[in-house]
């Protein structure tokens, strides 16, 4: 600025200088004011922003540990399963032994009836 208008400036009157002073102070709001709303809006995309890359973090984590999980139990598993297997064998063989061992059972109390009646028979 050229020292002319700068001393114009200067020479203002307290009512213009009052004047000027709330306009800037009202011009200073209203930038601020925006500022604000622009640092919020920014905030909230920001926010998003990591709450969606900590969505995609989280997802990525639970497919490895499932991974991994399956990796550790499969092993387990199929040792649970064949044991598994063995005592349904041996269940299975039991009910089999249980019915054969009644089947005997029957046969000895028959023979035991069949005996008794032979040696009680009088020989001829």
């Amino acid at each position: 600025m050229p020292k002319s208008q700068s001393k114009k400036t200067q020479n203002l009157s307290p009512v213009t200088e009052a004047r000027l002073e709330k306009l800037l102070s009202e011009q200073t709001f209203v930038i601020l004011k925006a500022t604000d709303q622009k640092i919020d809006g920014v905030k909230k995309d920001m926010e998003q922003l990591l709450a969606d890359q900590a969505n995609v973090i989280l997802e990525a984590v639970d497919e490895q540990m499932e991974k991994k999980m399956d990796q550790k139990l499969d092993p387990v598993i199929n040792k649970l399963n064949a044991i598994l297997g063995e005592v349904q064998k041996d269940r299975e063989e039991d009910v089999i032994g249980a019915e054969q061992l009644r089947r005997h059972e029957d046969q000895l109390q028959d023979h035991a009836v069949r005996i008794k009646k032979l040696e009680v028979r009088p020989r001829t």
